[in-house]
C-alpha cells in the first residue's frame, strides 16, 4: 500500500500537470478539483479600504468647508482677530515642529526642557511683534507709562529675557541627558528663526490692506489647485524625486492658471474699501468699518498696449493688478519648493504628516509649508516696491516717544508757533 506521503505527492504530481494535457486527456479525466478556501473574508471585510478612503475624503471635505468659513468670519472680524489668527498658527507649527525631536521618556527626568521652549517661543513672539507693532502701539505709549518704557527699550528688555532662558537653561543640564539638551536647544532656535520669525511679517501686510494678506494666501491656494488639476489630467513627465506625484505638466498647467487668477482675484479685491485701507490703530470691536481715501495703487487706469490684440489697443486696469501677477508668479515658481522642502524633511525621519491637528488634513504645518516663504516675499515686496517711502504718524509717534520730557515739551512750543504762522 501507498503511504500517506507518497498519495499527496501523487495527487500534487497530478495538479501541477493538469495543465499540460491536452483537451482529448482533459474530457477523460474530468475537470480539476477547484481548491476549497476555508474563512473566505465577506465583502464588507474586502471593501474596508474603500468605506475608510471614502470615509477619510469626507472628514476632509468637511474640515475643508469649516476652515474656509472660520478663516472668512476672521477676515472680517478686523485686523487684530487676524492678527490672532497668525499667533495661533505659529503655536501649532511650532508645537508640532518641537514634538518631532521630543522624548517624553527622557522629559521624565529633565522637567523643565519643555517649559524652557515655550520660554524661548514667548521671547521671540515678544521680540517680533514689539518690533513691528511698535509704530501702531505709539499712540498708546503716551497714556501707558509702562508701554512707554516697553517700546523705548524693546531690544535690550528681549536680549536681557533670552538670557535669563540662557542661564535657565544651562542650570538645568543633567548628566546622561546633556546631548537630549542641547539637541532640543538647537532645534527650538532654528525652528524659531525659520518659522515663527517668518511668518510674524505677515502682520505687517495685514496694516498695509488685507488684501495684501490675503492675495498671497489665496494664489498659493489657487496655484495648489489647478497643479492638481492638470497633474491628474495631463501629467506624465515627473516634476522632482521628493514628490512622484508632482509632474511638469502640473507645475506649468498651475503656473497659467494662477496667473490668470490672480488678474481677476485682484480686479474683484481692489473694489473692497474695508481689504484696501489701511489701518493706522489697533481697532478691538469686531467687524468695524473702514472708510478711507483709496490708494492709487488700485485705481483703474486706462493703458496703452505695445501692440494690437485682435484689435484693441487700450485696456483698462490697475498696479495692483500688476503687482498681483509678480505674486503669482513666486506662489508658482517658487512656493511648491517650500512643500518639496517639507516633503523630503517628513521623508528624511520617515513620517507622514507633521501632526494631526486638523482632521482629514494632517497637521497645520503640512497647510502652511508654501505659505511662509510666500508671506516673507510679500513684506519685502510690500514695503521696498509698492509702498512709497513716506514718514507715518505712528512713525513720528514712535520717535517722539523716545524723547525726553523736556524735549518734547521744546517740540510741542515748535509745533505750536508753526500752526500759528500757518494759520
Amino acid at each position: 500500500m501507498k503511504s500517506k506521503v507518497e498519495s499527496q505527492q501523487e495527487e500534487s504530481n497530478t495538479d501541477n500537470d493538469f495543465s499540460e494535457m491536452s483537451d482529448t486527456q482533459v474530457r477523460r479525466r474530468g475537470p480539476p478539483k477547484k481548491p476549497i478556501t476555508k474563512n473566505k473574508l465577506p465583502n464588507l471585510e474586502r471593501n474596508v479600504p474603500i468605506i475608510i478612503k471614502n470615509n477619510n475624503f469626507v472628514i476632509r471635505t468637511i474640515w475643508t468647508i469649516v476652515m474656509i468659513l472660520g478663516f472668512m468670519a476672521v477676515l472680517w472680524a478686523g485686523h487684530i482677530y487676524i492678527i490672532g489668527l497668525v499667533l495661533l498658527v505659529n503655536i501649532g507649527i511650532f508645537k508640532e515642529i518641537l514634538g518631532l525631536k521630543r522624548n517624553y521618556e527622557k522629559e521624565v527626568n529633565v522637567k523643565y526642557s519643555p517649559i524652557i521652549n515655550w520660554y524661548f517661543f514667548g521671547i521671540a513672539t515678544f521680540f517680533c511683534y514689539g518690533k513691528l507693532l511698535q509704530s501702531k502701539l505709539s499712540e498708546y505709549a503716551f497714556r501707558m507709562h509702562i508701554l512707554s518704557y516697553i517700546l523705548n527699550y524693546h531690544n535690550i528688555i528681549t536680549f536681557m529675557l533670552w538670557v535669563a532662558g540662557f542661564l535657565m537653561f544651562t542650570l538645568s543640564l543633567k548628566k546622561g541627558y546633556y546631548r537630549y539638551q542641547f539637541r532640543m536647544f538647537g532645534w527650538t532656535h532654528i525652528t524659531l528663526i525659520l518659522v515663527v520669525a517668518q511668518s510674524s511679517v505677515m502682520i505687517m501686510n495685514i496694516f498695509e490692506g488685507i488684501v495684501w494678506f490675503i492675495l498671497p494666501c489665496s494664489l498659493v491656494i489657487t496655484n495648489d489647485i489647478f497643479a492638481y488639476i492638470f497633474g491628474v489630467s495631463f501629467g506624465k513627465t515627473p516634476l522632482i524625486e521628493l514628490s512622484p506625484k508632482k509632474t511638469w505638466e502640473g507645475f506649468i498647467g498651475g503656473c497659467f492658471s494662477t496667473l490668470i487668477a490672480s488678474f481677476c482675484f485682484a480686479y474683484f479685491l481692489q473694489g473692497s474699501q474695508y481689504l484696501t485701507c489701511p489701518q493706522h490703530q489697533l481697532p478691538f470691536s469686531p467687524f468695524a468699518s473702514l472708510t478711507c481715501e483709496i490708494p492709487s495703487v488700485f485705481i483703474t487706469s486706462q493703458r496703452q498696449l505695445p501692440f494690437s490684440i485682435l484689435g484693441i489697443d487700450l485696456i483698462y486696469f490697475s498696479d495692483f493688478q500688476i503687482h498681483a501677477m509678480v505674486f503669482s508668479l513666486f506662489t508658482s515658481l517658487v512656493s511648491p519648493f517650500g512643500g518639496f522642502f517639507a516633503s523630503g524633511f517628513k521623508r528624511g525621519i520617515k513620517i507622514k504628516d507633521f501632526g494631526d491637528t486638523i482632521p482629514g488634513h494632517g497637521g497645520i504645518t503640512d497647510r502652511m509649508d508654501c505659505q511662509i516663504l510666500t508671506g516673507m516675499f510679500s513684506y519685502l515686496y510690500l514695503h521696498q516696491i509698492v509702498l512709497p517711502k513716506a514718514v507715518t504718524l505712528g512713525t513720528v509717534l514712535g520717535y517722539v516717544s523716545q524723547l525726553s520730557n523736556y524735549d518734547q515739551q521744546e517740540l510741542f512750543e515748535q509745533l505750536k508757533q508753526t500752526l500759528q504762522i500757518d494759520q
